[in-house]
């Protein structure tokens, strides 16, 4: 199916690794010009340099700081002073740190929320004036299915994720009528390095290994496996393009089955 991506323009956060690059190759490969946008430059330009050179598209690789809101600011207006539109952005930055409840301090919570939470927010923000000036625009919160169905060992991530749906379905009511859609996408645990991350943290708080603190959430998913990131990069594009203009505000969920509600 041809999604009708050509020379689009997408912002992409957290694009450096996991799911953000996953979802900068995948829409290279539908011929969308991209700008790369996280704190490590280095992999962000690495990363750029071999999209363009393997799909044919331009990319603009930029720092910035999601906590910062004139970093998101720039991040914006570089790229629109380089290609003069966003078509499309997605938020895909942000990581939280789980464990034991009441062994979790303040600034567990306050990193994921300023991160996660406010980083999109600030991002929403700036990429919108041009969006609404040119009545179109496609914006995808890469969220995580937690915040459906919370894990009391991954509550910051789960709280803020719980927050970004409410956004993301409010926005969707209040954008509709510029051309502008949002929507989240929730996936399940996904094989990438974060997700390797907040395992060998869980491990090491229980004394457990890897494997095992992974099983018991393995053992909970009807599919019985890990998403990969490509998987969930696919269905972010799809989001991102115009093969779903009719639907906003909404969440799609990708997790093996694990989600129970229905809604």
């Amino acid at each position: 199916m041809d999604l009708l991506l050509k020379n689009k323009i997408a912002l992409v956060t957290g694009a450096s690794k996991g799911l953000g690059a996953a979802i900068s190759i995948e829409l290279a490969k539908e011929g969308v010009d991209l700008i790369l946008v996280s704190r490590n430059i280095k992999a962000l330009s690495s990363l750029g340099e071999n999209i363009s050179s393997k799909y044919g598209v331009k990319t603009l690789a930029h720092s910035a700081d999601m906590t910062s809101n004139q970093d998101c600011l720039q991040a914006v207006n570089v790229g629109l002073k380089k290609f003069g539109k966003i078509d499309i952005l997605v938020n895909s930055a942000g990581a939280s740190q789980g464990g034991l409840f009441w062994d979790l301090p303040d600034s567990i919570w306050q990193d994921s929320f300023e991160l996660k939470i406010m980083g999109t927010i600030r991002m929403i923000r700036a990429v919108i004036p041009d969006m609404i000036k040119k009545e179109y625009g496609r914006i995808v919160n890469i969220v995580g299915n937690t915040g459906m169905q919370p894990s009391p060992r991954l509550l910051p991530g789960a709280s803020a994720n719980a927050a970004l749906l409410a956004i993301t379905k409010g926005l969707g009511e209040e954008l509709a009528s510029h051309k502008i859609t949002i929507n989240a996408l929730n996936p399940g645990p996904t094989r990438t390095e974060r997700w390797i991350n907040v395992m060998d943290k869980l491990a090491k708080d229980s004394k457990r290994t890897i494997q095992e603190v992974e099983k018991d959430y393995i053992d909970q998913i009807p599919m019985q496996r890990l998403a990969n990131p490509d998987e969930i990069a696919r269905l972010a594009i799809l989001l991102a393009s115009d093969t779903v203009a009719n639907m906003t505000g909404a969440c799609l969920t990708a997790d093996g089955g694990w989600t129970k509600g229905i809604g």
